[in-house]
């Protein structure tokens, strides 16, 4: 060990020795490297939506009077996240410097909560022509640490999306809830973001337009609530739609999830004139309801005009008549000739209309 390092002192003692005289008093500078990054803290963005990509800007220098070759190794322990050296070994002059990038790759929808520390390591391996001894190996490191970019993604539900038929004064409860696709827990808030237009027009909203509620990563919230009071006059129907916007709190850039509620506003009193909060139901169900009931009534006044027809075709049909005995030599002179035409009258073609009866009955 000692005479390595003892070989070393000779080699730099060499060296000096070959420097040609300075111009001025400034001494040679002994073999060594310096490394920095412009960014030691870089985020790795994850959102779904882009590329989970980053890249960081590190210089090599090499601050001596000597060429120098210069190895950067790196040190990294991430598992989710690939690092990787644009270059790795440089050939430096004497106070020359070299740019080179460091990348960082993942994948998207990591979580937030994952971090991963790094450092860069230069070491000259060359001084020259000469193979630089380990025991005086000049280096110099930088660390930093990579962090998960928060991004914010939420969907608002309103399961029942018909249309609230309304009178004046009533009121209407909308229920929903809302689910965090971020990659961090994040403070969800839900508005009624046209709450003024309605206002404007005689709305109110007992419970307030707005809603927030902290929900867990990959989490979906409680069952919410927002109530809508109808204008307590109305001079004429009319119709509005009520605008339900959640929104992240981790991230303004993200966008909103929106749903819209229509709001029909009954001036007759027809609309809740039956009770039990009948009020709320949407139009095409009543028309579905309709148009059932129109089909049951068709069927019964069908069924009751086939058994008129069918009755009164039976009370038309000819009385069986039992035949006359006829004496071979037709010896009673005095009995009425035999009718045929009564047999016509029980083959008649009445029967084949019988049908087009029924239906000229309806």
């Amino acid at each position: 060990m000692q005479f390595t390092r003892l070989l070393g002192f000779v080699v730099v003692a060499m060296m000096f020795c070959c420097l040609p005289p300075a111009s001025s008093a400034q001494a040679p500078t002994a073999p060594g490297v310096e490394i920095d990054c412009q960014e030691k803290n870089p985020e790795l963005d994850v959102h779904p939506l882009n590329l989970p990509f980053v890249e960081i800007t590190c210089t090599v220098k090499n601050p001596s009077s000597f060429q120098e070759s210069i190895s950067v190794e790196q040190e990294w322990d991430g598992v989710e996240v690939d690092m990787m050296l644009e270059e790795d070994t440089f050939d430096l002059g004497p106070d020359e410097e070299e740019d080179f990038t460091v990348q960082f790759t993942g994948r998207s929808r990591l979580s937030a909560d994952l971090s991963h520390d790094f450092t860069l390591t230069a070491t000259v391996t060359n001084v020259g022509m000469l193979d630089w001894p380990e025991a005086l190996s000049s280096n110099a490191s930088v660390s930093g640490e990579l962090s998960i970019a928060t991004f914010g993604m939420v969907d608002l539900d309103i399961s029942d999306k018909s249309t609230r038929t309304m009178e004046g004064g009533d009121e209407v409860t909308i229920s929903f809830q809302f689910q965090n696709n971020g990659n961090d827990d994040d403070k969800i808030s839900v508005t009624l973001s046209n709450a003024a237009e309605l206002e404007a027009v005689g709305f109110s909203f007992p419970g307030g337009t707005f809603v927030a509620e902290d929900v867990a990563e990959d989490g979906v919230s409680t069952v919410r609530d927002l109530v809508i009071r109808a204008p307590s006059d109305l001079a004429e129907d009319a119709r509005y739609q009520a605008i339900f916007q959640a929104e992240s709190g981790n991230d303004n850039d993200a966008p909103v999830s929106e749903v819209s509620i229509s709001i029909q506003l009954e001036a007759s009193g027809s609309a809740g004139g039956l009770g039990g909060g009948l009020e709320e139901v949407d139009k095409d169900t009543v028309v579905m309801y309709g148009s059932i009931a129109a089909a049951v009534l068709f069927g019964l006044i069908f069924i009751v005009a086939l058994a008129r027809t069918l009755r009164r075709r039976a009370n038309a049909q000819p009385v069986y008549v039992p035949p006359v005995e006829l004496e071979d030599e037709f010896e009673d002179e005095d009995d009425d000739d035999l009718d045929l035409s009564e047999l016509d009258d029980l083959f008649s073609e009445d029967g084949d209309d019988e049908f087009d009866d029924v239906f000229a009955d309806l």
